[in-house]
């Protein structure tokens, strides 16, 4: 159901989505496989410190916790409610819920709007609205947060802290973002699944992240906008960037988006993009974009200008930088250009046989000392807006530590507020020591073409705040 824009109350109560003192899991079961079963699971194995209640009918006791026929039998107050259970005893949990004081509802239950029941949703919604009890969902996967050990839905595993907000439609393509932050530390300071989307909106959740002190970008999946003034409004406010990827656009993908989350897309990819321009946001176009995006814009300040210098020790990274620079409207520009000074002062970082130009080589004998002269000279130059490392693991480089310079260099002239992005081109050891870099606050690549999409990213949110200031 539509709003114009995020309604108060239910940004003053999105905070005991993610951070309750109680929950009541209602339809919690004894049955390993259960949702009802796998939710206390994960609270208590995340470590989270709160009190659950489980309500089951049928049960005294549940995973070794005192059971309650309903939420009005539960003795203190209930923050969360996460409802489990058939689509039609979901109406009578809600009544319990407003009876009870509950301060949010979170319905898990799928079987409705998404198979022709939008009747049925649309009459829950709008109880929870006339009662101004959040709903959320249903037909979701949960949220959580790793910075409050909260882990909250069938979820496997939290992410690693991080400065990514997560909101997405999708629970799967949730869970692959979180499966991605374990593997390549892709930090996040929470996450939630909207699903059907029914009544908490993408903006009251934007709102929510841009008061957050652990959130430093917004990554939001979409598949179906039916709120674009609320979201244009939101994102207006937001202090903080924000990368979107719009999905279902494609003739079947439209069929695909309804029966997953009841997403309705009658609108042109051109309209969806002349909303997110109005909302001065920054679309991905692939998953991995997305990913890799929402990474850089957390982690670094804006691109405020065009002035990228490239060091590298491999000339075919800086190669394909440069195809892929110009490919995104962002061309790299020669050294001398940008700052005739420079020129000289990083030839004393590299063999006669080494090329100053930009991408600067500085030769695949290039050792962690060269590597942070040339640095910590570009990041000091006033002419440089960013600095782009790259490196590939020659038999003689110690890439451990190009990176532990890379990030000593960054930890010192972090004042400089220019963006240091980084690309380890190569095996396990260049794995290692991405995860290391982003663990440090320095957002790392495996490949040019994502390194590149990710700096292209901070200009775009540079130019973003530069129209922000004009309009200001």
């Amino acid at each position: 159901m539509l709003i114009e824009e995020a309604r108060d109350y239910v940004v003053e109560k999105l905070p005991y989505a993610l951070n309750p003192k109680s929950i009541a899991v209602v339809g919690s079961s004894r049955l390993d496989g259960k949702v009802g079963y796998k939710v206390i699971e994960g609270l208590e194995k995340w470590g989270y410190d709160g009190k659950i209640y489980p309500v089951n009918p049928r049960a005294k006791e549940v995973q070794g916790l005192q059971a309650y026929a309903t939420v009005k039998d539960i003795p203190d107050e209930v923050d969360l409610a996460f409802v489990a259970v058939p689509a039609h005893v979901v109406k009578s949990v809600l009544e319990d819920c407003v009876v009870k004081g509950v301060k949010i509802a979170v319905i898990s239950t799928s079987a409705f709007k998404e198979i022709g029941r939008e009747e049925l949703q649309n009459e829950l919604t709008q109880f929870c609205r006339d009662n101004e009890l959040p709903l959320i969902g249903p037909n979701l996967v949960g949220m959580g947060s790793p910075y409050f050990h909260f882990n909250c839905g069938f979820i496997p595993y939290l992410p690693v802290p991080g400065p990514v907000a997560m909101i997405s439609q999708s629970g799967a393509n949730l869970l692959a973002a979180l499966g991605t932050s374990q593997e390549d530390h892709l930090g996040m300071s929470f996450f939630v699944g909207l699903g059907n989307k029914a009544d908490v909106d993408f903006s009251e959740f934007i709102e929510y992240a841009n008061k957050d002190p652990n959130t430093g970008s917004i990554a939001v999946y979409i598949e179906g906008l039916d709120c674009p003034e609320a979201f244009v409004k939101a994102a207006h406010k937001s202090s903080k960037p924000i990368v979107v990827i719009k999905v279902g656009g494609s003739k079947i993908g439209h069929k695909a988006a309804f029966a997953h989350t009841a997403s309705e897309n009658p609108e042109s990819d051109e309209y969806y993009q002349s909303v997110f321009d109005k909302a001065g946001v920054i679309r991905a176009v692939t998953w991995q974009e997305f990913l890799d995006d929402a990474l850089a814009l957390g982690l670094m300040p804006p691109l405020r200008g065009d002035n990228i210098v490239m060091i590298t020790n491999g000339g075919g990274s800086g190669l394909l930088s440069c195809d892929h620079f110009e490919r995104r409207g962002l061309p790299l520009k020669e050294l001398k250009e940008i700052s005739p000074l420079l020129f000289g002062k990083i030839r004393n970082y590299m063999p006669m046989f080494g090329s100053p130009l930009n991408p600067v080589d500085i030769s695949g004998t290039a050792t962690p000392i060269q590597y942070r002269g040339a640095v910590s000279q570009a990041l000091r130059d006033p002419n440089v807006d960013c600095v782009y490392v790259s490196i590939c693991p020659t038999a003689v480089t110690d890439v451990n530590e190009v990176a532990d310079q890379v990030i000593e260099v960054w930890n010192k002239n972090k004042g400089s507020n220019k963006p240091v992005v980084m690309e380890c081109q190569g095996g396990k050891e260049c794995h290692d020591i991405i995860l290391k870099l982003r663990d440090a606050g320095i957002p790392a690549y495996p490949t040019a073409e994502q390194a590149v999409n990710a700096i292209v990213a901070l200009r775009e949110y540079g130019k973003i705040l530069d129209e922000k200031e004009k309009a200001e």
